[in-house]
């Protein structure tokens, strides 16, 4: 595992930008330098550390802001005013307000509260609206307003301040409601509101949205609704299978949205937890426990250390998970490449036996390679479950089955975002009449290539045939746009020239950075090598490239520390320290752990504690990302790093997303991203292609794009194919498309040397094998393939790079890559073979297919779907050349592999034996 694998800049460099910043403070303190901005005083640099109050989270000092500077404040932007209250060492949240207050000061309040809540910063949030629901003064004033306001109603007007002061106070507590930190006197006041509103003594908010906002909250007594952790497993779960969430309310009690929301994590919920379960159950079962092992699917023997020098040590080197604790170096050596596996972010469970009497869960870090050669893995310890001290017992351990951060973020937002869902209107409301973006105005004056258009005009002279036109034009006049475009259509072509264009247009519409979302890192570099003809101001976040095209733009080579202004380094310094003190506390509760359960509760809070503040050091990476961010056209993810990076859109104030590969992407996921400021969505694929993947095979593999296309949502089609020899574009029509013209390129492709065909399907009845795994191989296939490789390179002359070997099954990718001769698995000779799955969105000049499946049931898995099979037929331009049972795979699905072998008997294009030219193998 590396280091740096799908982290973020900041992280990378952590100890030297920690010297940095202490140097930095310590100058700007010694020089007592004013800023330009308001910020804190010297002093708390100096005293710092002695405002931190380890029992609650970063506690300030008392004091209050004077109205001028709360004033002066709410003319920041949100995320500048953050910094600016946080920096200080008075309390925005603690005492600001007397009983004696102005109706001014408490409007002037609640508006820097609400502006900061808004940003719904992890970590901080919590922390911010619970120190909010506990100000009586500021209840009590609100209630002493709402009542003379009500009793005044019928003699004069509620004015706009008035008026405004209802709303900010109403979402703040239903914000609080919504992460469970709402106390009594919330509640009481929310009633109060209701009442006044029902009975019509405020009847001018009867207007607003205000009725709408309280009626998230029910007639019952209050409860908690915070479902942020149920992502996370508990014993109880794992032994007693699929349970419902305890504490979420019923549906019947919930809004549209609301009950929109919680559809969406019960879906998010069972796809990461159902083959978790699977798997607890089968380890419980005992099966074949050594395979597993040897897999590195499981380690029956380590353990938890602490790093015994943790008080000068960084986050990421506070805890190691030893994998090999008993073993010696040449059993480390032998396990280094299982270790590989883990990537960062990870979740991994630890018991003390496989009855699961106990449970604890951790995430895998940063770990260093010096650390990773002796068999330690940097973990953070983020829940425990019946177990007290954890260190250096024996331990069971192993990875849930599906890789968890994408779950966690995606989960964690929809269980405390607004309800103000983006788009809402096309996503929940179903409704198909798209409006125009409202940043781009009708008859707004647009340039490209500096020659004037108009959105709905686009210019005549884009490099675009006649849908493709269609489809620019189309995403300039709909604030929801879908794209669908079949194999070869060139979606990613139209999706780079509508990037072009906005980026031409960016300071007249003002757009902000423009978002664009892949589901995987190969097509997301394939998007950014286009792009970058355009455009240098890119930055591609997530999992580092290795291609030097691209790399240039990697988030974590761009670090500038001098675009990181002061407040932000001192809050960085602040809740740093507060992290080590908040992790040594915890250590000490370890310590001095009895076995009662007053000191196994106190762990846990302790531990609960420690992953608050953890989130607010991934926040305040985030801002930093923010200040490299801010100046860019382009910024560039896969979808599982933007789980972890919507603070950050909503920071941007990004108004234009465009998502590739959209049918392969999970709704809940394109869902996460969209911000309030969302104006633009731009979804690119074709759901005919692959679906989302989920762990749980019984969930619907329905995206977002598929879903709303089947609801009558208008969207534009590509039609013609500029990649496959006709021959093989025949096979998925009519099967899979309607319609699939052939541009005049893919005409002029010259002939396979020393083949008699370009498309051809070899038929086998040599039968399958089952692997441990529960994947698939055929060794009669693997053979085959690796003699017509080696055929195709020595004979007719070939590159290694013009030949990808594919199959649907990831055991055959392996069985493949052994039956190659050696000269073709390394070095420039190098034959790539892949997952159909993992090659969606390339292509190849000539694609040697293994369909592997191969028995006498028609058992063939999900080769009996037309989205596989379509993405297994569409990777080759100039030739492809099948291996299969096709009496297996037609039982398996009649309609499609028989139209298929139609289609190649027609041609004679299948045979019991490659159509190799014989005079060549003479």
């Amino acid at each position: 595992m590396s280091g740096s694998e799908d982290d973020d800049w900041f992280t990378k460099d952590d100890d030297e930008i920690e010297q940095s910043f202490q140097h930095q403070v310590k100058h700007q303190d010694e020089q007592k330098e004013e800023e330009e901005q308001i910020f804190c005083r010297d002093a708390v640099v100096a005293d710092g550390l002695k405002h931190l109050d380890l029992d609650l989270t970063f506690t300030k000092a008392p004091g209050r802001f004077a109205t001028i500077e709360l004033s002066k404040a709410l003319k920041m932007l949100p995320v500048d005013m953050f910094l600016y209250f946080m920096s200080d060492d008075r309390d925005l949240f603690g005492a600001q307000l007397a009983g004696n207050d102005s109706v001014k000061r408490l409007s002037i309040l609640l508006e820097a509260l609400k502006s900061i809540c808004q940003l719904e910063l992890g970590g901080f949030d919590d922390q911010f609206l619970s120190a909010f629901s506990k100000q009586t003064v500021i209840f009590n004033s609100f209630r002493r307003f709402a009542l003379a306001l009500s009793a005044n109603a019928s003699h004069s007007k509620c004015d706009a301040e008035s008026e405004q002061i209802f709303k900010n106070m109403i979402w703040l507590m239903v914000r609080a409601k919504k992460i469970g930190v709402l106390g009594q006197q919330g509640y009481e006041l929310v009633g109060i509101c209701k009442k006044l509103i029902s009975e019509s003594k405020l009847p001018q908010l009867l207007a607003t949205d205000l009725s709408q906002e309280l009626e998230v909250f029910t007639a019952a007594l209050p409860a908690m609704v915070n479902v942020k952790g149920e992502i996370y497993p508990t014993v109880d779960r794992l032994l007693l299978g699929n349970v419902e969430p305890t504490n979420s309310p019923a549906p019947s009690a919930l809004s549209k949205v609301a009950d929109y929301l919680r559809t969406q994590r019960h879906i998010l919920q069972q796809d990461f937890f159902v083959p978790l379960e699977e798997f607890v159950q089968f380890l419980r079962a005992g099966c074949n426990l050594d395979g597993l092992e040897e897999q590195g699917l499981l380690w029956r023997s380590t353990q938890l250390s602490l790093n015994p020098e943790f008080v000068e040590a960084q986050r990421h080197s506070l805890v190691f998970l030893n994998l090999c604790p008993a073993a010696d170096s040449k059993k480390i050596k032998i396990n280094k490449k299982l270790m590989e596996n883990f990537k960062t972010g990870a979740l991994l469970c630890l018991t003390t036996s496989l009855d699961f009497e106990n449970l604890i869960l951790c995430t895998v870090g940063y770990t260093m390679p010096d650390k990773l050669k002796d068999g330690l893995l940097s973990v953070e310890i983020v829940r425990q479950h019946n177990i007290g001290n954890i260190y250096e017992r024996p331990l069971i351990m192993f990875q849930t089955p599906v890789f968890f951060e994408p779950y966690v973020r995606v989960h964690n937002y929809l269980s405390t975002c607004s309800t103000e869902i983006p788009m809402r209107r096309y996503i929940v409301d179903g409704q198909i009449d798209i409006r125009p973006p409202a940043y781009i105005k009708p008859n707004v004056q647009l340039t490209y290539n500096r020659k004037p258009f108009r959105p709905a005009l686009p210019p005549q002279d884009l490099p675009l045939n006649d849908r493709q036109m269609g489809a620019f034009k189309s995403a300039y006049t709909n604030e929801f746009c879908i794209i669908q475009g079949p194999p070869g259509t060139g979606k990613t072509h139209v999706s780079v020239e509508l990037v072009n264009s906005l980026i031409q247009n960016a300071k007249v519409l003002c757009t902000g950075p423009i978002i664009v979302l892949t589901y995987t890192n190969d097509s997301l570099d394939k998007f950014l090598v286009k792009a970058s003809k355009y455009t240098k101001e890119i930055l591609r976040f997530g999992c580092q490239t290795r291609d030097p095209e691209i790399a240039k733009f990697n988030a974590n080579q761009l670090l500038d520390p001098d675009l990181v202004p002061p407040l932000l380094k001192r809050v960085w310094w602040l809740v740093n320290t507060e992290y080590k003190e908040q992790f040594q506390r915890l250590q000490t509760l370890y310590a001095n752990f009895d076995g009662s359960e007053k000191s196994y509760q106190e762990t846990l809070i302790g531990q609960e504690q420690l992953q608050q503040v953890s989130e607010k050091l991934d926040t305040v990476r985030i801002i930093f990302q923010y200040y490299l961010a801010r100046d860019k056209d382009l910024l560039a993810m896969t979808t599982t790093c933007a789980a972890r990076l919507n603070f950050l859109f909503r920071l941007l104030k990004s108004k234009c997303f465009i998502f590739e590969e959209a049918a392969e992407i999970q709704e809940a996921h394109i869902l996460a991203c969209l911000t309030p400021h969302t104006e633009h969505v731009i979804l690119v694929g074709d759901h005919k292609q692959l679906q989302p993947f989920t762990g749980c095979s019984q969930l619907p593999q329905v995206s977002l794009f598929e879903r709303l296309i089947a609801q009558g949502l208008p969207y534009s089609l590509l039609n013609v194919q500029y990649r496959m020899r006709p021959c093989i574009s025949s096979l998925l029509v009519p099967s899979i498309y309607e319609e699939l013209l052939c541009a005049d390129s893919v005409m002029a492709y010259e002939d396979i040397r020393l083949m008699d065909k370009n498309l051809f399907f070899l038929q086998h009845n040599q039968p399958e094998k089952l692997q441990l795994d529960m994947s698939f191989e055929n060794l009669h296939e693997a053979k085959e393939l690796a003699k017509l490789t080696e055929f195709l390179l020595e004979h007719a002359k070939y590159e290694a790079s013009d030949i990808v070997i594919l199959s649907p099954y990831n055991a055959q990718v392996e069985r493949i890559k052994k039956s190659l001769p050696m000269k073709y698995k390394i070095g420039p000779n190098r034959v790539q073979v892949s997952s159909v799955d993992s090659f969606q969105g390339l292509e190849a000049n000539i694609v040697l297919l293994s369909l592997v499946r191969s028995n006498p049931t028609g058992h063939i898995g999900f080769l009996a779907k037309p989205n596989r099979a379509c993405v297994a037929l569409s990777r080759a331009r100039w030739a492809l050349y099948m291996i299969g049972n096709m009496e297996t795979l037609q039982q398996g699905n009649s309609e499609l592999w028989s139209a298929i072998a139609e289609r190649l008997e027609e041609t004679n294009a299948i045979g019991d034996a490659f159509p190799i030219v014989v005079s060549s193998t003479k």
